[in-house]
């Protein structure tokens, strides 16, 4: 039994005793942030706004790159996930390297492989050229995504993390929210046949000040490289199993049957890796790159499970709502995005109203009660949308949507940090990150199925081809064309509400798993020292 492993477990569980203990009403600690702080802040939000805004980008500009590409259902739907899935799975495993190889080199590289993904998709003339595009883009997002929270624990006070990390959450939530708006201006707005690349071209500029940002503003002091500490076996293991693993969850039901082998194979290789990821790195190394410690907390367990939850609702809104304002409001890509801004009007001053108090008041579980029973109050409000839904009324319940997950954007993260040991609380911010993102990328995957299933049952009892929902975004295409008041028109919109109301209630019951963790997650002091070996260089310390 690897001996490191031992003595981590050991000291979580004293940690989490003495933690419980600790005075939540302590006053805030005295820090101020730094002009070097501010510059490594802007750094960062330009890369968590650069990586999140590809996750929804594509939304409204499926159909059109599916036209133009050939695309069947299939490719077309894993121009989203082909992103996600990597994006998740290389997460823990670059926030590992970046604590052997440094924080900017790690940055430096994932931001090099989501620009060669760029390039590579801006010049695909199929799809399996910009599927291998998306997939690049993906293992580059695994890196950004989490080593720009992961920076912010490195430099930042626990206590005074909130104010800072709501404005880095805060970019990540905006690329989310505007990517469809932005795709759809790319799709109305430019040449039909090339628009789309579009897509891929705004990396560039958002790329080039992220990279010359990171040469020049963000310097830490050097450590030493040691290639023997990188579990390479642990690595390869985990991304195998859990891209196999989602690969055979997004198949289920839509591509192949639950009970085909074409789904068993993949899902039962995936979760049979997971475990042996687990075993190697309990008994196989000296050198885990999984922190197994940071998981024998009950109050940390919680929070990742609320991550889980919480992306798994937030991506799957953001998808679903938007397919209804395509497919059932029949709005042009621009005016989906445009939709769409209510979220992110809600959500945005929400979320740095939220960090703000947490931080003067040391308290965060009142967040996550509150943002838990807004966000499945709101959730639940979408299963009545229809294409009688009046503007206002759509309005509001999107607002509240955002309103809700403004609330848990901060009081998660913080949670995820104070529930840790102050030297492992770099790698709980990237669990953090990487089971929000596993959540996006289930979100999706279980929303399509659920759609699909839902969507053909009801064209059948229509005496339509039930062929229709098995390509539900291309065919809203072909629905707009579609004459007002034919059968076809009529019973496809029907189909729609039907599958989208199943999707709405699916993801709100899933919601109350989020609220039902919240009991298991402790309150805990947030008066706690940085304990980094990541420093920040100042002005006086040179290049």
């Amino acid at each position: 039994m690897a001996q490191d492993n031992q003595a981590q477990i050991v000291e979580s569980f004293k940690h989490n005793g003495a933690a419980e203990a600790s005075i939540l009403n302590a006053p805030e600690t005295e820090w101020k942030a730094s002009k070097e702080v501010f510059q490594v802040l802007f750094c960062l939000s330009i890369i968590g706004l650069m990586a999140s805004l590809d996750m929804t980008i594509f939304l409204p500009i499926l159909p059109l790159i599916a036209k133009e590409l050939n695309g069947d259902a299939t490719s077309t739907f894993w121009v989203g996930s082909a992103y996600l899935v990597p994006c998740a799975a290389f997460q823990p495993i670059m926030a590992s390297l970046s604590d052997i190889y440094g924080r900017r080199n790690m940055l430096v590289a994932s931001l090099s492989c989501f620009v060669i993904g760029s390039i590579v998709g801006c010049v695909a003339h199929n799809m399996a050229t910009l599927l291998a595009g998306r997939v690049i883009q993906g293992v580059g997002g695994g890196g950004l995504i989490p080593l720009s929270m992961i920076v912010l624990t490195d430099i930042i006070p626990l206590r005074q993390r909130p104010k800072f990390a709501a404005i880095v959450q805060l970019s990540m939530a905006l690329g989310t929210i505007l990517g469809p708006l932005i795709g759809g201006c790319f799709e109305d707005y430019t040449s039909r046949s090339t628009g789309w690349r579009w897509v891929f071209y705004i990396n560039f500029p958002l790329s080039t000040v992220a990279g010359l940002m990171l040469f020049t503003s963000v310097r830490f002091k050097k450590g030493a490289v040691q290639l023997r500490s990188v579990d390479w076996i642990g690595q390869a293991l985990f991304i195998t199993s859990l891209s196999s693993f989602l690969v055979g969850l997004s198949w289920g039901g839509v591509q192949y049957s639950w009970g085909s082998y074409h789904t068993l194979v993949p899902l039962c290789l995936g979760v049979g890796g997971i475990v042996a990821t687990g075993f190697w790195e309990f008994l196989g190394t000296n050198h885990p790159f999984l922190r197994l410690s940071v998981l024998t907390d009950r109050s940390s367990l919680a929070v990742y499970a609320a991550a889980i939850v919480q992306g798994i609702m937030m991506y799957g809104e953001l998808y679903y709502i938007s397919l209804y304002l395509q497919a059932v409001k029949l709005m042009s890509a621009v005016m989906n995005g445009v939709g769409l801004l209510p979220v992110s009007v809600s959500l945005m001053p929400t979320s740095i109203v939220v960090a703000v108090i947490i931080s003067k008041t040391g308290r965060y579980r009142w967040a996550l009660w509150f943002g838990w029973v807004a966000t499945i109050a709101a959730t639940g409000a979408t299963i009545i949308l229809n294409k009688h839904t009046s503007t206002v009324a759509w309005i509001f319940m999107f607002a509240a949507v955002g309103l809700g997950h403004g609330v848990l954007f901060n009081a998660l993260l913080v949670a995820a940090h104070a529930s840790s040991p102050a030297k492992d609380v770099a790698y709980a911010a990237s669990l953090y990150t990487f089971f929000r993102t596993l959540g996006f990328a289930i979100g999706v995957i279980i929303g399509g199925t659920v759609l699909q299933n839902f969507m053909a049952t009801k064209l059948s009892e229509l005496g339509l081809p039930s062929t229709i929902a098995y390509n539900a975004e291309g065919f809203v295409a072909t629905l707009k064309t579609l004459p007002v008041g034919s059968a076809v028109r009529e019973g496809a919109l029907t189909a729609y509400v039907y599958g989208l109301d199943g999707v709405f209630e699916v993801i709100t019951g899933i919601g109350a798993l989020g609220l039902l963790a919240t009991p298991f997650v402790a309150g805990r002091t947030m008066n706690t020292p940085l304990e980094s070996d990541h420093v920040l260089r100042d002005a006086k310390d040179g290049a």
